[in-house]
């Protein structure tokens, strides 16, 4: 029995995962006003969207993808006996209804699975369970790999400001920190499918300070880190740097994801 992979735009990729015939990506779009849409990770660079929406006096929306983009992609996977579907967070995007409303919609075997999380969280979660396809191991084998890499899957990151995830609406129980004093840097993170506050810092040093001591025992105990950013690799380094690691694997974070969390941002997810 063969598996085939699908999910969506703001999964990051671990390398060459664009070239395996047994996955599909369903892009998400954003928009700038209702007559400027845009697919995300495609039709803009990161440079052009982040300059956009630096200059931009309208703030971009967000799309999750039609279901008939789950059936075209479930359909155009008629090779393989099994699909399983890894979506963002439901907590974030409509995207994870999209897909379920889409299997329904297809007769086959199709599951449909919440990551409770995006990017580079998202992007390891991928990462384990096509190993698992490409270990060969059965479906049932891979379903559960893929749901025991969600339980286990970490996000820690930092904004530059919280405004974006504030007019995204995407700021969660966050909101608490908006208005506290000059130079507060959050630590977040993503719990159970939401972004939520981790630890108070101030200043930019600290902030990176605190997210590297976080990740010390995930270091020590030799977990996987995957690396994500918006315009902020010195941040990045900083980090890897004070951990001692290399940065095997980095993303740059995508216009749908980059709205909520704005220019500055970064963060690290470790399975």
């Amino acid at each position: 029995m063969t598996t085939a992979i699908v999910t969506d735009s703001t999964t990051s990729l671990p390398p060459g995962a664009l070239e395996r015939p047994d996955l599909r990506i369903v892009p998400l779009t954003f928009n700038f006003g209702p007559d400027e849409t845009y697919t995300d990770k495609v039709d803009l660079s990161n440079d052009e969207f982040y300059e956009r929406l630096r200059t931009s006096d309208v703030f971009p929306t967000t799309s999750q993808p039609p279901a008939g983009a789950f059936v075209e992609a479930y359909e155009d996977l008629s090779a393989y006996d099994n699909i399983l579907v890894l979506t963002i967070s439901s907590g974030l995007s409509g995207t994870y209804e999209s897909a379920v409303t889409a299997a329904g919609m297809v007769e086959r075997p199709v599951e449909v699975v919440d990551t409770l999380t995006a990017e580079m969280g998202a992007g390891l979660i991928l990462r384990e369970t096509l190993r698992a396809v490409d270990e060969g191991r059965d479906y049932k084998d891979i379903r559960k790999i893929a749901s025991d890499a969600v339980h286990r899957c970490e996000i820690l990151f930092a904004v530059g400001t919280l405004e974006y995830l504030e007019k995204s609406g995407r700021i969660g129980r966050a909101q608490r920190l908006l208005g506290t004093a000059l130079d507060l840097r959050p630590v977040l993170k993503v719990e159970e499918g939401q972004v939520v506050p981790h630890k108070r810092t101030r200043g930019k040093k600290r902030q990176m300070a605190a997210i590297a001591d976080e990740l010390a025992p995930a270091v020590a105990a030799g977990r996987t880190l995957y690396f994500g950013h918006v315009n902020a690799p010195d941040a990045l380094a900083g980090i890897s740097e004070r951990l001692g690691v290399e940065e095997e694997f980095v993303s740059e974070i995508g216009g749908v994801i980059g709205c909520h969390v704005g220019p500055g941002a970064y963060g690290v997810a470790y399975l």
